[in-house]
């Protein structure tokens, strides 16, 4: 997903998993990290001073291949407005669900909701690579384009291969937490990783302070 920064990640990162760049993420942000078997991983702990949660293992959506990296933030925000990004590849497999597709037995789709429910916008400023790669949902399209700042757009458009267009990604805010879901290449699970987390980071602190200026006085 992020070819440009994934060579220096495969020299930096060492043979032991408690010195990789995601625990060194981690660690550098109080968390703690428990490594599994296969490339799979928990963190959990305080970001930015709400309660943070992250596992790297085996698929829990039909859209996502291998391994999922899925990510809980608690804003502890009451709902200021829902935004969703979705790349085409996750919203093109929502819509073949629909066409008669069926998730594994026992999965919940909130994303075929969400995709129903909340209205596609878009705005001005992003790259075209942004807008060809990514679709956002949102029932506050203001809100959408202030928390979609140039700094997270960026992130989103690392990479200029085929193959990285095509990587399901998912990050919602909603009902006053921010989620994530990220197929993980298993040739390049640091980097994608680390990079999906610091989104993540960077996106919450936008959270953050959004809802801060709505609740000021006088807006």
């Amino acid at each position: 997903m992020f070819e440009r920064f994934k060579n220096a990640f495969r020299q930096r990162a060492a043979s032991s998993p408690s010195d990789s760049p995601v625990s060194r993420w981690a660690t550098s942000q109080f968390l703690h990290l428990r490594p599994g078997d296969a490339g799979q991983f928990s963190i959990d702990g305080q970001l930015l001073d709400r309660p943070f949660r992250a596992e790297c293992g085996p698929s829990s959506r039909h859209y996502i291949d291998g391994l999922e990296l899925r990510v809980k933030v608690n804003l502890e925000l009451p709902p200021f407005g829902q935004v969703v990004v979705m790349s085409r590849a996750v919203r093109d497999a929502l819509v073949q669900m629909g066409d008669g597709a069926t998730p594994t037995a026992g999965q919940r789709v909130d994303e075929k909701e969400w995709l129903a429910d909340l209205k596609a916008t878009q705005w001005s400023g992003p790259p075209e690579t942004f807008w060809a790669r990514y679709v956002v949902l949102s029932d506050a399209p203001e809100l959408a384009r202030r928390w979609l700042n140039a700094d997270a757009i960026e992130y989103l458009t690392q990479g200029n291969s085929e193959a990285a267009a095509r990587v399901p990604l998912l990050i919602a805010l909603m009902r006053g937490k921010c989620y994530l879901r990220l197929q993980v290449n298993p040739h390049a699970q640091d980097a994608d990783t680390l990079l999906a987390l610091e989104l993540l980071e960077h996106l919450i602190g936008r959270a953050l302070g959004l809802a801060g200026r709505s609740r000021a006085p006088g807006n």
